[in-house]
């Protein structure tokens, strides 16, 4: 009995030990929940939140490139882009194979980036979206895609003035052209936002967000590029340079009321989508980066010079011979079956022949003094400042440099180069009334909601000549189409054209080389009030080299697509009505 009475006293003892054990505990653990809740509820939320609190860059959104139309040439979309958990990944070896073929990668190197001992690694950055499907639809274990906002630049018309846009990087950074140049205003303003994410930097599901820097999408740019005389340009100058075999050529073609650029050509060209995968001399944009000696189609220059100076004009006469010596070497004419007609003739007859020898005359009667200052008139030795990178200033020796020859023979073209962009500029400076103007290729800047912040107005460098000076030279140019070396290739039926044919000697090894040249033609279409001048240079053609051949057909069919393009058709002569005869059926309309 008494053992009995003592456990009945133990049991009520060990339970109130117990209920106040609990008790206690619950007491700490609500003043606890009480301390951590309210009393310093505040402090820890923000502690935890800066544990899963990601700062991120918010990239900005490239900005579009359009040709003068509105048409766009460039823009960038949003991109999607590869990569794994290799930590996440069972059979490597599968997956590696499985992915091959969808990133256009070997299994080995797939498999290398699998084996890295990391939770993430990119596989493959701006895909297309239908490669972003193929590896989703894999659902690989570990394999993931996301989307970046940085975005996958697009060129709408795939090839189409390659050289002159250029392309960008993996992270749409500019690398050439007008992406390089202007990527200052089309690149934008990242900005900056917190988020909570996880330890690859993946935002959270319902996780909260705050922009810290509002990003701002680059600028856009509208250029005096016309994409339908681009397209042309190219069509018909790559047929031209596959035709004759040649190495390279170039066209452009301007406005000479405002020194826009309206094309520019090159062949060859590229993708810029893949530029990775061409050469990277097929990037260059040959109108601006390549120098070369213009040949004939510099005897403008010099007779701008002569008419200028006074000691020439337009009814002074020169020996006409076919070759002369000076200072130990021989000048001649090119054996281009343009025969001297009499014993003199005048500058017009040197220019529409394209005599060699008179260039000379001409030039020696004026002295050199003359002719360097009406080159650096019209800008030669310098860059135009097209704002385009890479552009050459051609070369150009210091007056006091020049040798007993130099005069003579830079007179037609040799000892001087030059770029096709800043020989476009100087006809454009003849066609226009003697006024050089600054070539463009940037006609505005538009804002994010497209509307413009600034525009481009023409930019006169200087007068190179006098009106009447000009008009002159308009003159001699028309006579090269009608009676010269451009009769009839450079013709156009409906249209009158003028202009001027040039083949020069390519420069190489510390002089010229043997059998190549370059074959040029540089004109303008009206002749009397010019809308487009257009050359066109073609570089080591085969077979047939005159600018004549090679390049004036060229001229003459873009100058026939240009006008009809401005809505200006060709002046047709009046047909002639012949009454039928007696007796003849008429037929209905």
């Amino acid at each position: 009995m008494r053992a009995r009475g003592a456990l009945v006293r133990i049991a009520p003892d060990r339970a109130k030990i117990t209920f106040w054990l609990f008790a206690l505990i619950g007491l700490y653990l609500t003043w606890r929940l009480f301390d951590i809740q309210v009393l310093h509820g505040r402090l820890y939320s923000q502690e935890a939140l800066d544990q899963r609190a990601q700062t991120i860059e918010i990239f900005a959104r490239r900005g579009t490139i359009y040709d003068r139309t509105r048409s766009v040439l460039v823009r960038s979309l949003k991109s999607e882009s590869i990569y794994a958990d290799p930590t996440q990944i069972a059979d490597k070896n599968d997956a590696a194979q499985k992915l091959s073929p969808i990133l256009g990668y070997k299994p080995d190197e797939i498999l290398a980036a699998l084996n890295d001992p990391t939770h993430f690694r990119w596989l493959k950055r701006k895909v297309s979206h239908e490669t972003a499907q193929r590896v989703r639809a894999l659902d690989l274990q570990g394999i993931n895609v996301v989307e970046e906002e940085t975005g996958r630049r697009f060129w709408t018309a795939g090839r189409l003035a390659s050289t002159v846009l250029g392309f960008v990087g993996l992270d749409e950074n500019g690398l050439s052209g007008i992406e390089y140049s202007y990527d200052n205003v089309l690149r934008g303003t990242s900005g900056k936002m917190e988020i909570e994410a996880d330890p690859f930097q993946r935002a959270l599901p319902f996780g909260q967000q705050h922009v810290i820097e509002k990003a701002h999408p680059g600028q856009s740019l509208v250029l005096t590029l016309d994409n339908y005389l681009q397209f042309e340009s190219e069509r018909l100058l790559d047929a031209q340079v596959k035709a004759f075999h040649a190495r390279s050529g170039s066209v452009v073609i301007m406005d000479p009321r405002t020194g826009e650029i309206l094309a520019m050509a090159n062949v060859p060209d590229f993708d810029p989508a893949h530029y990775a995968s061409f050469k990277p001399a097929d990037w260059r944009d040959r109108a601006i980066t390549d120098a070369y000696e213009p040949g004939s189609t510099f005897k403008l220059i010099t007779a701008a010079a002569a008419l200028e100076s006074g000691k020439v004009t337009t009814k002074t006469r020169f020996p006409a011979v076919d070759q002369i010596r000076i200072d130990g070497s021989i000048i001649h004419n090119a054996e281009d079956d343009m025969p001297l007609s009499a014993s003199t003739e005048t500058l017009e007859d040197i220019v529409a022949y394209s005599h060699n020898v008179g260039a000379a005359e001409v030039a020696m009667r004026i002295g050199d003094q003359d002719e360097y200052r009406m080159i650096r008139k019209f800008g030669f030795g310098d860059p135009t400042g097209v704002g385009l990178p890479g552009e050459s200033p051609g070369i150009l020796l210091p007056l006091d440099e020049w040798s007993g020859t130099s005069l003579p023979t830079i007179a037609f073209g040799q000892g001087i180069s030059t770029t096709p962009l800043a020989m476009a500029r100087a006809y454009c400076a003849i066609a226009n009334g003697g006024l050089l103007l600054k070539p463009r290729i940037v006609r505005a800047i538009l804002d994010e909601n497209g509307k413009t912040v600034r525009t481009y107005a023409p930019e006169v460098e200087g007068r190179v000549m006098s009106p009447q000076v000009s008009a002159t030279l308009r003159a001699f140019l028309r006579a090269v189409v009608v009676r010269g070396t451009g009769n009839p290739s450079a013709q156009v039926p409906g249209y009158a054209t003028a202009g001027k044919t040039g083949t020069a000697q390519v420069v190489g090894n510390g002089g010229y080389v043997s059998g190549a040249y370059i074959a040029s033609f540089i004109g303008y279409v009206p002749a009397d009030h010019p809308r487009f001048v257009i050359l066109v240079k073609v570089d080591e053609p085969r077979g047939a080299y005159y600018g004549s051949i090679v390049a004036a057909p060229v001229f003459a069919k873009l100058a026939q697509i240009a006008m009809i393009h401005a809505g200006i058709y060709p002046v047709l002569p009046p047909a002639r009505l012949v009454p039928p005869k007696h007796g003849a059926k008429v037929a209905a309309r």
